[in-house]
């Protein structure tokens, strides 16, 4: 796993140092190498061999295309408005610089400290070669919400992340024609079965949570939501959208206020966080989502009043 890593690492450098110099000569990304602190051997030189190998590697991998113009022999990404548009290699790469900075900063590991994040990530390989394979998988699930464990089959559809959990999306043996949404932490075992299924072609997972805020999935028409912002969460709100249907109303205006509208299907998730944002965020229209959010705080404020 460590050289794994090792290597990704030179593959992330390599595409960085294309990317940033808006193409290179071989022997400019040899000379860069050679100073490089992933240079296990300080000064050694990159070979043409090797350089070629990582080149094919890193299309195969992460599907960034690196080519060479003939006439300047400068190195440069065939392929950069696919790759600033795949959400997957984007995390991947940026996972993979985080890793390279924090290898170069072990020095300060006692200033750098981390958060928590549950350990369903061991079960991602058996998930994601299961949807290679389209297989079928058998799981033993222990839910939140019951102290039984759940015996059953899945066909994995997809995997999604949020809030730093890992989840899985598919058809249950328990629930054949219901799409289901299953965490990897929750997971007590999990094993590939030698049964196939058919993934319809026409499924689109990006088209299933387009409407939704996080992991529960609304059925329905998308609501339109109007939230009104303090101005002090402007910044934050514009940094990091909520959902991507975010915009601005500016067509409504309050000192001290801005307005932005979504299209959502609301669900429970949405509802906690608004409530997470209740000293600075309130929730114009629909009046039901109002409500909702109102009852919800109802229930909480109750819970320090009634001592």
């Amino acid at each position: 796993m460590a050289e794994k890593s090792r290597v990704y690492s030179r593959y992330k450098w390599l595409v960085d140092i294309i990317q940033r110099n808006d193409g290179i000569t071989f022997e400019e990304i040899d000379r860069a190498w050679q100073r490089s602190s992933l240079n296990t051997v300080p000064y050694s030189p990159l070979t043409a061999r090797t350089f070629h190998r990582h080149k094919r590697d890193i299309e195969e991998v992460f599907g960034i295309i690196i080519k060479c113009n003939k006439s300047s022999n400068k190195y440069y990404i065939d392929n950069e408005d696919e790759v600033e548009e795949g959400k997957i290699q984007e995390w991947m790469l940026s996972t993979i610089a985080v890793d390279n900075m924090l290898m170069e900063s072990r020095d300060l590991r006692d200033r750098i400290q981390f958060e928590d994040i549950p350990g369903g990530r061991r079960f991602l390989d058996v998930v994601i070669n299961a949807m290679r394979g389209n297989k079928v998988l058998h799981m033993i699930y222990q839910s939140f919400w019951s102290d039984e464990h759940q015996d059953t089959w899945l066909r994995p559809y997809f995997l999604k992340i949020f809030q730093q959990r890992w989840y899985v999306v598919g058809v249950p043996g328990t629930h054949p024609n219901t799409l289901r949404t299953y965490a990897l932490d929750r997971m007590v075992s999990l094993e590939i079965t030698p049964e196939k299924f058919k993934y319809p072609k026409r499924f689109n997972p990006s088209a299933y949570y387009a409407n939704c805020y996080g992991i529960f999935h609304q059925e329905g028409e998308p609501e339109k939501i109007i939230l009104k912002v303090q101005d002090d969460q402007v910044k934050y709100f514009d940094s990091l959208k909520v959902h991507h249907s975010q915009s601005k109303r500016d067509d409504l205006k309050e000192e001290g206020y801005t307005y932005y509208e979504y299209r959502i299907a609301p669900a429970y998730d949405f509802v906690q966080f608004l409530c997470s944002k209740c000293a600075s965020v309130e929730v114009i229209e629909p009046l039901e989502l109002r409500r909702w959010v109102a009852e919800e705080l109802k229930k909480g404020i109750e819970k320090y009043t009634n001592k």
